[in-house]
């Protein structure tokens, strides 16, 4: 990457502080911050042209937040923060003059967690090319399930849903749906220490299924989905409420006496489960999710024999090396859409790299909060063609692109 100096002005900083005193309370220390972004390289060529930046600090602690923008990218100014700690998310958005003469409009990104201001400082951003799928993605992600009897727990009615974005029929044959072995929580923030597991180099999965077929033989038209489920079985036959899933295009079976099959609903692949028993998708919704084009050939043997491999660690509670056997690899080369998950309470980061998706789908403000049941992960609408087909928002920015909505 070529270094570009490029420092944000403050807008109005209108947030409240929070004193510990009504007394001669101190004032709030404000910092000066120098952003010093890494843009990559090109971003200088005359075929650029910036149209608007914006990078928003949220404070951990108080969760105000902090906006700066700027229109040109040789503007010098700086943007001014309290003490504190904090995630920041940034947008640039620009366009590009093509060969042929058409103009191409593009954003890059930049996001950070925990960083720490007590003083005058310098952050240097680094910016990555944001490239939204136009062909398969998460639509919707319904882990939680429906709430029990007693509203206690989750059913198992839960289910992914993959939408083609695109304007032609493309084959879901061999795409697989990876969850993540890393948990987005500060209790699981491990320091990774083999350099394979680097969510910038590869996906650590602990769970690898694959939808079957020969290369055709599962079509999905533009503007359509399929779902994809634990058990296609009618939930509401035993809860009042819960989803009825017998309509399923396909479930995830692990063969095993404490999983339910439907016989009439096909079953994906497994090629890859942590599990010695049956895989059930993160009732907590506090894992990752990627969407994967398998290389055109590969098998479950093949796959295994190059990328399942052990990881070291050490343990955040414990400071402990550890080693962690049941694991494989995705190189991040191959996953055509990402999504992370988790809650404001003790979300840290995501296990997929920020170029795939560069925030987090948030289900509640709080840890294993009850009120996640029966709501699903929905992805926005971002505009419908003249033909009515519609084009769901695709930002590589989970915080932007979903919503939470009621799966009843």
């Amino acid at each position: 990457m070529k270094k570009f100096t490029f420092i944000i002005a403050t807008l109005s900083l209108c947030a409240g502080f929070t004193s510990c005193s009504e007394k001669d309370e101190p004032e709030e220390q404000s910092n000066l911050v120098t952003l010093q972004n890494n843009f990559p390289e090109g971003m200088e060529s005359n075929t650029v042209s910036f149209t608007d930046m914006s990078v928003t600090f949220t404070e951990l602690n108080t969760r105000q937040t902090y906006t700066a923008t700027a229109s040109q990218m040789a503007a010098t100014v700086n943007i001014s923060l309290p003490t504190g700690i904090y995630d920041y998310s940034g947008v640039v958005s620009y366009s590009q003059n093509l060969e042929d003469g058409s103009l191409k409009e593009l954003a890059l990104r930049t996001v950070g967690n925990s960083v720490t201001v007590t003083g005058d400082c310098t952050l240097t951003l680094d910016w990555f090319l944001s490239t939204p799928s136009e062909g398969f993605v998460f639509s919707e992600i319904y882990a939680a399930g429906s709430p029990n009897a007693a509203g206690t727990s989750g059913l198992k009615d839960t289910y992914i849903r993959i939408y083609n974005n695109s304007a032609e029929t493309l084959y879901a044959d061999g795409l697989a749906i990876c969850e993540s072995d890393f948990v987005n929580a500060r209790a699981n923030d491990y320091t990774i220490l083999t350099p394979e597991n680097d969510l910038n180099v590869n996906f650590t999965a602990g769970t690898v299924w694959v939808i079957p077929g020969n290369g055709q033989d599962v079509p999905v038209a533009p503007g359509e989905y399929i779902t994809i489920v634990d058990q296609a079985i009618d939930w509401s036959a035993q809860v009042a409420g819960a989803l009825d899933l017998t309509g399923a295009d396909f479930e995830w079976y692990d063969d095993h006496a404490m999983d339910t099959d439907n016989p009439s609903v096909p079953n994906l692949e497994k090629w890859f489960c942590y599990s010695n028993t049956i895989w059930i998708i993160s009732n907590q919704c506090n894992r990752s999710y990627a969407l994967v084009r398998m290389p055109e050939g590969m098998t479950a043997e093949d796959y295994l024999a190059q990328y399942k491999a052990p990881y070291q660690y050490i343990h955040p509670a414990t400071g402990n090396e550890m080693t962690k056997q049941n694991a494989c690899r995705i190189p991040n080369s191959w996953i055509v859409d990402g999504v992370n998950l988790g809650n404001r309470e003790t979300y840290v980061h995501g296990a997929l790299a920020p170029s795939i998706d560069a925030s987090f789908a948030c289900i509640s403000d709080k840890n294993s909060d009850p009120l996640r049941f029966g709501k699903v992960f929905t992805r926005k609408a971002a505009t419908t063609t003249p033909d009515g087909r519609v084009i769901l928002q695709d930002s590589d920015d989970s915080a932007a692109d979903f919503v939470l909505k009621s799966a009843r």
